[in-house]
């Protein structure tokens, strides 16, 4: 099971755990005999009132001491929904001296797509480290593949060099995917389009008058019909009704 179906799992089983006392959620994943009764506390600990630096703490703890893999990966990537760098620095560590490779290779992959990190660059680092360091193969293709899903060029390089060097064929050919998907450009977002002018003869209450154009109104001893004008045009026009004896405003909000 990967990290995401496994914390998936362990939230909804969050939901229907007993709340009785919040405190219990430390107290479980700190002495629960049940691995999936610690699970269920990584997940309670990540989301709702008990999520806090207190809660992080706990996590941090149980990365790095439960004899459980399941519980380790859970508590990891509950700790993954915790923004911030001190969050990679500390994965970063875990990464470096967790002994399962099931572990590493799931939490990587969890991270690649972790809403509280998808804008980190430090994230990418992370994942390239793991590509270029991990001992396992099954680490290091899982850290190609992510770097792919990132689509962060900041990992271009060391992808480059990972899919020329790597010792494992299986690396080297998903670092290669990798590559291609990295040195797509980014698709340039279409330029804003200038607003269409509005009709020279526009009517109020029947045409358009969008913004930066708004709706001048000249009134006096008469009052003219609304002219769908820019606000300098209207400041224009107040100047030449002044000699009539009317006065313009202009209404920016640009109501029909």
């Amino acid at each position: 099971m990967t990290a995401r179906a496994l914390l998936l799992v362990a939230l909804l089983a969050s939901a229907s755990a007993a709340a009785d006392d919040p405190a219990s959620a430390f107290t479980r994943l700190r002495a629960a005999e049940d691995p999936a009764d610690r699970i269920r506390a990584c997940a309670e600990l990540s989301t709702g009132a008990l999520r806090g630096p207190r809660a992080y703490d706990a996590l941090v703890n149980s990365m790095s001491r439960d004899l459980s893999d399941r519980v380790r990966l859970a508590a990891a990537a509950a700790a993954l929904t915790y923004p911030g760098g001190g969050t990679l620095d500390d994965l970063s560590r875990f990464l470096k001296t967790e002994p399962g490779a099931e572990v590493r290779r799931d939490l990587i992959t969890t991270l690649s797509t972790a809403p509280a990190h998808r804008d980190n660059p430090d994230a990418t680092r992370v994942i390239l480290a793991a590509l270029v360091e991990d001992a396992s193969p099954e680490v290091r293709l899982a850290a190609a593949a992510a770097l792919g899903a990132r689509g962060d060029a900041l990992a271009l390089g060391g992808v480059g060099r990972a899919s020329e060097k790597d010792e494992s064929k299986a690396v080297r050919a998903a670092a290669r995917r990798a590559m291609l998907i990295l040195a797509k450009p980014p698709k340039r977002k279409p330029a804003p389009q200038p607003p269409k002018p509005p009709k020279a003869d526009a009517a109020f209450g029947i045409d358009p008058c969008p913004q930066p154009w708004g709706w001048c109104v000249c009134s006096g001893a008469i009052k003219l019909k609304p002219r769908c004008l820019t606000h300098d045009e209207c400041r224009t026009l107040h100047g030449e009704m002044r000699r009539r004896d009317l006065a313009c405003s202009w209404d920016g909000r640009s109501e029909d």
